[in-house]
């Protein structure tokens, strides 16, 4: 058994995520492992797919088990994102790879550029960086430019940049997990160009909201609409009745607060009218969309910077097949972390699990007011894992 395991999102599944899975198998994995977002993303929104939909896709479409990232993890930056990840895949006890996708696809040059961002020597550069009013991550770009103008080209992609994010995570652990890019094909991240059956998930967004032609670019049988999909309508006003509402001591205890963002997040939501003008008015060269977008959901969720600094306590199961059984099975005598396959697991879980599954418990009751036909309270703890063949 070679067991690999991806960090992914599913925003939709679409035939890119098809063709990783493939591409791992080709490579030889035996069994794959998604471990993905649930209801909330990282861009800061709420997913466009419900996530038993998004389990289900990926199941059919070459993934054996499904486990997920936990909210305060998956609505983080890179860096918390990829850890929580990678910590996740460790912590199952069995995964030989960690498959991505990556721009470069040269393992060896991630490598480099990974061990460059951990150094010494980029650390010292970066304050002084910072004080030129760039963002943190053009001030690492420019201080791993000084040392190797080539490695820091990597880090102008979106791919690689999680990706180097993932291989420093496994070093951080001691894992032995081999990191595995598989080189991009077709559209760039982000692209509303297409290549063929390929299109970026923003791009499939796009066209799903627009009422444009979405469904040549995800698996057979991935096509239909949402039966029951989220109105971005209304996360808008939920969130700038949120942020209108809320101190700015209460925003400096989000994650990705810092430096007094939380006074000028307090002032764009008493003048913004929309959540696009929110973000517009919030931006500055240091804050990025991105970055906006990730502590506005956290105001929402209720998600503090201790919680999102919490180790991850569990991993959950959300679906599996016949071949994913035999990784439970293996998971059985190898797992570090308790394995969740029903909600009463977490009655006498450690405070942590607990905790994190109450964010993930009120991040599930405020999506379920986003969809279009409105659900009761109480759809996590009701979830049940998907089975398939």
């Amino acid at each position: 058994m070679k067991i690999a395991a991806v960090i992914c999102e599913f925003n939709p599944f679409h035939n890119g995520h098809a063709l990783l899975a493939r591409k791992a198998r080709e490579g030889g994995a035996t069994h794959i492992i998604g471990i993905m977002s649930g209801n909330f993303v990282q861009r800061g929104e709420p997913a466009c797919v419900c996530k038993a939909q998004r389990v289900s896709a990926a199941l059919d479409n070459g993934f054996d088990l499904v486990l997920e990232l936990p909210v305060p993890y998956a609505a983080s930056g890179a860096a918390h994102f990829a850890g929580a990840g990678a910590k996740i895949a460790d912590a199952c006890g069995c995964v030989d790879w960690l498959v991505f996708g990556s721009e470069c696809g040269d393992a060896a040059l991630l490598d480099k550029t990974a061990a460059l961002l951990r150094s010494p020597e980029t650390d010292a550069l970066v304050p002084a960086l910072l004080e030129t009013g760039v963002t943190y991550a053009a001030a690492r770009e420019n201080a791993v430019r000084a040392k190797d103008p080539v490695c820091a080209e990597i880090l102008k992609n979106p791919n690689d940049i999680l990706a180097l994010e993932y291989i420093n995570a496994l070093h951080s652990l001691g894992s032995g997990i081999v990191p595995r890019p598989v080189k991009r094909e077709g559209s760039a991240h982000g692209s509303a160009q297409v290549s063929g059956c390929i299109a970026s998930s923003s791009e499939i967004r796009r066209r799903m909201n627009s009422g444009g032609e979405w469904e040549c670019f995800v698996p057979h049988g991935c096509g239909e609409t949402p039966l029951n999909p989220v109105e971005r309508e209304k996360f808008e006003t939920l969130m700038l009745h949120t942020l209108r509402g809320i101190s700015a001591g209460e925003l400096a205890r989000c994650p990705d607060i810092s430096e007094g963002m939380e006074n000028r997040l307090v002032a764009a939501a008493a003048q913004a009218s929309s959540l696009d003008e929110f973000y517009s008015l919030a931006k500055t060269k240091r804050y990025t969309h991105a970055r906006i977008r990730r502590a506005a959901l956290s105001a929402l969720l209720g998600i503090t910077a201790q919680d999102a600094d919490l180790p991850v306590p569990y991993l959950r199961l959300l679906g599996f097949t016949g071949a994913g059984a035999e990784i439970i099975r293996a998971m059985k005598g190898s797992a570090k972390l308790p394995l969740i396959s029903k909600t009463a697991d977490f009655r006498d879980a450690p405070e942590a699990a607990q905790r994190v599954f109450d964010l993930e418990c009120r991040a599930g009751d405020i999506y379920s007011l986003l969809l279009s036909r409105p659900l009761p309270a109480g759809e996590e703890k009701r979830f049940v894992p998907i089975k398939k063949p």
